[in-house]
């Protein structure tokens, strides 16, 4: 499969999981999500283990997901305890993945559950901190996985492809500073003394000249955030208007994947109609990426990907950012062929 699995993945937003059953795929996996009688988040591999219909296809009989095909009964676990209506108990299972509920997000682990360390997960505490306010949702994408990344990794694409929103000539005239290590890719993008694009002009009052900061992160293989600062020029930190930009970009199935966002603030807190200009203006630019990938996704699928591409400075974030998951895709793939080729390996057949 063309993802990295041993990771943890934005599966929903915290809120959109409760007492009924919900279907997401997951790096190439259906998954079926719903929470237990007391709150804890559940997600069973959605195929019944009778004839793989959908479990969310069916209903929630206490903590029990009951098969809307044939009535297999699984419970929290994963295991059938029964089948509705008929007296029989089938030694029958399905795989529960590891979840963890942080900071309004919930994760799933779509991999090795031994591996599954909730350390690793990143933290996003302003998402429930009282001291900033967001708006947050989720689009679909019909475009692989490292397009998306790629396109927040370089945001010089930002001039070209927003110039009515949060784009204009400064975005790519200014050079990044790149770092990073093994998991991570890092930039910074300082735009001194230049002209605020039209969102910021309308959200924030600013007028030329101002200072617009870009500080951005990966964290491989599925979470970007954006620091953002915005200041009438020479304003010395803290001061100005801060915003985060994150997204969680979970792989669904081979060329699609899940966007989740938010964007949040820290200025004008009880302002609802800001917030609902911010978070209009957030699904504009966002349409607009969208309509690019999915473009350079039919590009890329119908044969590009055989064409050598070209590449500048300005590229070197999204390149890190590509090799990353690359690497961590095919020392996957190695270890699954050592663990397949060792003595005693069961092979199918």
């Amino acid at each position: 499969m063309p993802f990295a699995m041993n990771a943890w993945y934005q599966a929903a937003w915290a809120a959109e999981v409760g007492r009924s059953l919900l279907q997401r795929w997951i790096c190439g996996q259906p998954m079926c999500l719903y929470r237990t009688a007391g709150g804890e988040p559940v997600a069973l591999a959605d195929r019944c283990p009778h004839r793989k219909y959908p479990l969310s296809l069916g209903r929630l009989d206490g903590d029990v997901v009951e098969c809307g095909y044939h009535g297999y009964r699984i419970d929290a676990t994963g295991t059938c305890v029964g089948v509705a209506e008929q007296d029989e108990k089938p030694r029958a299972s399905v795989r529960r993945h590891p979840v963890a509920e942080r900071d309004a997000v919930l994760w799933v682990w779509p991999g090795d559950p031994a591996a599954a360390d909730p350390a690793l997960i990143p933290g996003l505490e302003w998402l429930t901190d009282p001291g900033w306010t967001h708006v947050h949702g989720l689009v679909p994408l019909k475009a692989r996985q490292e397009l998306l990344l790629e396109n927040l990794l370089d945001l010089s694409h930002e001039t070209f492809l927003h110039p009515t929103t949060i784009g204009n000539a400064a975005v790519a005239a200014t050079p990044i500073e790149v770092a990073g290590d093994a998991s991570s890719v890092r930039f910074r993008r300082h735009m001194l003394g230049i002209e605020p694009p039209p969102f910021y002009q309308q959200s924030m009052g600013l007028t030329a000249p101002a200072d617009r900061w870009q500080d951005g992160e990966f964290i491989a293989p599925g979470v970007f955030l954006l620091h953002i600062r915005m200041a009438p020029s020479g304003t010395q930190e803290p001061e100005g208007f801060h915003m985060k930009v994150f997204h969680g970009m979970t792989p669904s199935v081979d060329g699609e994947c899940h966007d989740f966002y938010a964007l949040g603030r820290d200025y004008l807190l009880d302002d609802a109609a800001l917030s609902k200009f911010q978070h209009q203006q957030q699904l504009s630019v966002m349409a607009e990426d969208v309509r690019a990938l999915e473009i350079q996704e039919n590009m890329y699928a119908t044969g590009g990907d055989r064409i050598p591409e070209s590449s500048i400075k300005g590229d070197v974030a999204a390149l890190r950012g590509r090799r990353i998951v690359r690497r961590m895709i095919a020392a996957e793939h190695m270890a699954e062929a050592a663990a397949t080729a060792a003595p005693g390996a069961r092979r199918a057949g």
